[in-house]
């Protein structure tokens, strides 16, 4: 499975502001290219944060959708499963959606019809990326798009499961203690992710940033 995230960052790496509610950094041309990156995946994943601050089906604009081959997942993953769940996101007839949650978040718990969902029954905090994986392989996922905050993106990274990372580089300045790209406990040097520079496109005061992932005993 080929994965890929798609992020919008101000100068100094944020995602969003200190209010941490719905923010788009972006222009129409990252829109666009947004639109582009959704279209070409089977599946579209976003964590509970983001999920609960924007709530719908994430979709490629009308002129993309003639890329897909079908229906896209659009995946959620929640530790507690405390969402919006009357969301249009689970009414969108054009998408699949799934829940990846705790098992026990699950339990006794009355979903949207339309709604798949798995729960994972093992020990520790976060639900393991490889576990994602397979929930989404097993749906016939070949492509992932990660929407995510910096708590899951880094999830990711840890898990060296990022094979690409797309960037839109917008010309502002967040400061303070606002998410960042990847946030999580952090590497230590010597487990620093390193990506080769595959492409930098500056369009107005943006650039557009396509990178790929290099891995562990891989030469640059």
């Amino acid at each position: 499975m080929k994965v890929v995230s798609n992020t919008a960052v101000s100068l100094d790496g944020r995602i969003n502001t200190r209010e941490r509610r719905f923010a788009f950094f972006g222009s129409e041309r990252d829109h666009a290219c947004m639109s582009r990156l959704r279209a070409e995946a089977d599946a579209v994943l976003v964590g509970g944060a983001t999920f609960r601050n924007w709530p719908h089906p994430a979709l490629p604009d009308a002129a993309d959708r003639a890329k897909l081959r079908g229906r896209p997942w659009n995946v959620v993953v929640s530790r507690s499963l405390e969402l919006p769940l009357e969301a249009e996101f689970f009414t969108e007839p054009a998408t699949r959606p799934l829940l990846l949650t705790r098992a026990s978040s699950l339990a006794g718990r009355r979903l949207p019809a339309a709604a798949e969902a798995e729960g994972w029954a093992g020990e520790g905090a976060d639900l393991p990326v490889a576990w994602i994986l397979a929930q989404l392989a097993r749906r016939g996922v070949e492509r992932l798009l990660v929407e995510a905050g910096g708590d899951l993106l880094f999830q990711f990274l840890a898990a060296d499961a990022i094979d690409e990372m797309y960037l839109t580089l917008c010309p502002l300045v967040v400061g303070g203690d606002a998410p960042s790209l990847a946030d999580g406990p952090g590497f230590d040097l010597a487990e620093l992710r390193r990506f080769r520079l595959v492409a930098a496109e500056p369009i107005g005061d943006e650039v557009f940033l396509h990178y790929e992932a290099i891995r562990k005993g891989a030469s640059r």
